[in-house]
């Protein structure tokens, strides 16, 4: 199915967002001029560039992930700038073993685990992810597989990380409880993912094709709540939770000026990611 998305949508609603966080206390004179700027865009919206449109193909996640991988690993990514910011000094802090990397997509983060010293398999539904990961040629196994039966045995690797990727589930459950199936006991797990405001404010995993045609495929909205039940439900412990904020650094991933603007008034301050370092009891 394809979707016609208006820019002046994205940069009129981030505007609107950051007038209301703003209220009741924020300075009256700024509201105002704010106020004044958002009346000035919703008279103007269909000019150019509010008035541009953006054709977006609404893929599942089999053909989206299939059509994404052609330029995964080329066009900018500011979410994953930011989450491996946040993800390498964790995964630092672990000593070696052995590795299992659920979604490994093109084997980022398995490639780090590697180099970090860990004997890693990596596992993930999208064979055309897993050729462009196996063609790295760096050390690691790569193996089909899903959330709901991770193709590993039981008790059978010290760490499990899962990255990006828990948002496209519907069901925390299954894959949590085969994180903790799969992990020795004194295991870590951990996991990063777009953060439940994001995606309750409309983030979407969209991308750009090799032909720079767009497309989309759906994020979730887990919150915390929901992913600590999982979590517990699994039997494991948490041992630490951050969620990494929008700040000066974050690089909005559309060209539009328009919306670079508009994203620093509306989500500065706000969690853009989750992250969870778990435990399985020894």
């Amino acid at each position: 199915m394809e979707h016609e998305a208006k820019l002046a949508r994205v940069v009129i609603g981030f505007r609107g967002l950051g007038l209301l966080r703003r209220w009741p206390l924020g300075d009256a004179a700024e509201a105002e001029d704010e106020l004044r700027t958002i009346a000035e865009m919703l008279a103007h919206r269909d000019e150019l560039p509010l008035g541009e449109v953006f054709h977006l193909e609404s893929l599942d996640i089999a053909d989206g992930y299939a059509a994404w991988s052609e330029t995964y690993d080329v066009l900018p990514n500011p979410l994953i700038d930011e989450e491996e910011r946040a993800l390498r000094p964790l995964l630092g802090e672990l000593p070696p073993g052995d590795a299992l990397d659920v979604a490994c997509g093109t084997g980022r983060v398995t490639q780090l685990l590697s180099e970090l010293g860990h004997d890693v398999v990596g596992v993930d539904p999208s064979e055309a992810m897993l050729d462009l990961a196996r063609a790295k040629g760096f050390a690691a196994t790569f193996r089909s597989g899903s959330f709901e039966s991770l193709p590993v045995a039981d008790a059978s690797v010290d760490l499990v990380t899962c990255t990006l990727a828990l948002t496209h589930v519907t069901d925390l459950g299954p894959p949590f409880g085969e994180f903790a199936r799969v992990l020795r006991p004194g295991g870590t797990i951990v996991t990063t993912d777009i953060h439940p405001i994001a995606t309750a404010l409309g983030g979407a995993a969209l991308f750009r094709r090799a032909d720079g045609s767009r497309a989309v495929t759906t994020n979730h909205t887990h919150w915390v709540t929901s992913y600590v039940q999982a979590i517990t439900d699994a039997g494991l412990t948490i041992e630490r939770c951050l969620e990494p904020v929008v700040d000066e650094g974050f690089k909005v991933g559309m060209r539009s000026e328009e919306v670079r603007k508009a994203a620093v008034v509306g989500l500065t301050g706000l969690p853009l990611l989750l992250i969870w370092v778990l435990r399985r009891s020894e």
